[in-house]
């Protein structure tokens, strides 16, 4: 299992962003919950870091007028159609890697 420290250090360093990005543009916790339909207790507890929910994060970044810097986050999984690693078919499932090299007999025709 992974340590939680470095998801509690982004989740800070994010609620810092958000407050100075809100600060920069003078907006107040208020106006921005209001705008965003949430708390400003809940725009008050991401900015310090101290969690959420997705959907209240996207509210807030739609409220101060952040939503294009969404699709950012995730890159789309579609690859260029140039590259021959594209598949024409959207993946509904992930299979785990093969490992080739350790076959415990080497094929051969049934005879």
């Amino acid at each position: 299992m992974q340590d939680s420290q470095p998801v509690a250090l982004l989740m800070k360093d994010l609620g810092a962003r958000l407050a100075a990005y809100r600060l920069s543009r003078n907006l107040r916790q208020g106006d921005v919950a209001s705008h965003a339909g949430v708390s400003r207790g809940v725009v008050a507890r991401l900015e310090a870091g101290e969690g959420g929910t997705i959907d209240s994060l996207i509210r807030v970044l739609k409220a101060m007028g952040l939503e294009e810097r969404l699709s950012t986050l995730v890159p789309d999984a579609r690859l260029s159609p140039l590259d021959p690693r594209t598949d024409s078919d959207q993946r509904q499932r992930a299979r785990p890697p093969t490992d080739d090299n350790n076959e415990k007999e080497p094929w051969s025709w049934a005879e």
